[in-house]
């Protein structure tokens, strides 16, 4: 889940622009345009919106009842609930969007960017304070006496537990969409460099986008070949490190990516055109989530649907140059974005916590499930709050500690330059 990924105005990733890369740095000759640079896209508050929505699952299934762990709910509105997984795909498609924007830009105009490893440090930066900080306070406070379950704590440490059907959901459950995004970041990263080498013996437009489109079509072949060989062999639903494997998550991470070409290509479309591809992909997402069975792995295969009908609804957003509605502006919106990394890492412990401490009602049928889901959000919303003023922040000052291209900052180099006048 980054999640951050698209989370602060101030500093928001989907700020997909870089001052390395614009018309007038194209190789001259090439047969480059050069068009004006995307503005931001206003796609920050879905994080935090989807955020809630996965607060709102996990009270609804805390509130499962009787021997059977029957659910609240039944029928259309149970179908409706169980869909809201498809918020975690949301999450996948953003970071294909977002990583993978400035490379798409690059090979559009022809210029290197940032090198991978500046990418994967921002990226990094962003997440791992936060990341670690709750694995390691919830670690210690559920592992009173060492050793503990080490295995465990290794596993988070290291973004691995989804290679586990024990841990994968230990310690911090939503973490695991965390520990899949991490594994595309470094796959992102360290294409980087074969990526510019290839761009660069391409001198026309459309072999450089071609070049850029080579990895998203890659992710996308493998997790179809990878779920194809999942459901063929009949692995069984329990087998958390199968079905929640990365590579389960390559469609979602490639059709992100490859939306993101589309908007380095230049496409941009005409209100009507974005009304529909709106319309569309939230009806496609409304009919997948009716249609998904459900106590099956054929199931599984509606994580990819779901995230190309969230591509669809996002590109009548970002397949547009501006400006775009007030609505996406509005700032309770904006602030919810601002804080939804933070209240889907910490909602689980939460919940967790007050669970344990008896302060959630007992389970019953029916909507009361929604007063756990305030009495979870309410506290969870504050840590994330917090954690957005003190936690947040302090990888952010360790990259300023170094340059756009990853080396250490040198603090003095003014007094070098100075230097210099002087003696000459």
């Amino acid at each position: 889940m980054s999640v951050t990924e698209l989370t602060r105005p101030t500093t928001d990733p989907t700020r997909t622009t870089d001052p390395t890369i614009d018309g007038d740095a194209a190789p001259s000759g090439s047969d480059l345009p050069s068009p004006a640079r995307p503005s931001p896209f206003p796609l920050g508050w879905l994080r935090g919106l989807a955020a809630l929505a996965v607060v709102t699952f996990h009270a609804y299934q805390y509130n499962r009842t009787g021997p059977e762990s029957t659910w609240p709910w039944s029928g259309t509105a149970h179908q409706l609930m169980l869909g809201t997984d498809l918020f975690v795909d949301m999450f996948f498609v953003l970071s294909g969007l977002v990583l993978w924007m400035p490379i798409a830009l690059a090979c559009a105009h022809g210029v290197a960017a940032r090198p991978g490893r500046v990418l994967l440090m921002r990226r990094m930066a962003r997440l791992l304070p936060l990341y670690y900080a709750i694995v390691l306070v919830v670690w210690v406070t559920t592992n009173p006496s060492l050793p503990g379950h080490w295995q465990d704590l290794l596993l988070h440490l290291t973004f691995t537990q989804v290679y586990s059907d024990q841990y994968i959901f230990w310690t911090d459950g939503p973490a695991w969409s965390l520990a899949v995004e991490f594994h595309f970041y470094l796959l992102m990263a360290l294409s980087v460099p074969l990526v510019y080498r290839l761009m660069e013996r391409r001198r026309m437009r459309r072999g450089r986008l071609a070049v850029a489109s080579a990895l998203p079509a890659l992710c996308a072949v493998t997790s179809v070949a990878y779920l194809t060989w999942a459901s063929v062999t009949h692995q069984p639903e329990t087998d958390w490190s199968v079905w929640f494997s990365p590579l389960t998550r390559g469609a979602d991470f490639a059709i992100g990516m490859g939306l993101a070409v589309l908007v380095a290509a230049g496409v941009r479309l005409g209100r009507s055109a974005r009304i529909a591809l709106g319309v569309t992909g939230v009806a496609a997402l409304v009919a997948l989530v009716l249609s998904r069975p459900f106590g099956t792995t054929a199931g599984e295969w509606w994580h990819p649907l779901y995230a190309a009908a969230v591509a669809t609804a996002l590109a009548g957003i970002v397949l547009h140059g501006g400006p775009w509605s007030r609505a996406w502006d509005w700032k309770p919106l904006v602030w919810v974005g601002t804080l939804g990394y933070g209240v889907y890492l910490i909602h689980e412990p939460v919940m967790r916590f007050l669970g344990s401490h008896g302060f959630l009602p007992e389970g019953r049928p029916g909507g009361f499930f929604l007063v756990s889901a305030v009495l979870v959000a309410v506290p969870s919303i504050a840590l994330a709050w917090l954690s957005a003023r003190t936690v947040e922040p302090a990888g952010l000052r360790l990259l300023a500690m170094t340059d756009r291209r990853g080396r250490s900052r040198d603090y003095y180099e003014h007094m070098a330059a100075e230097d210099r006048m002087e003696r000459v």
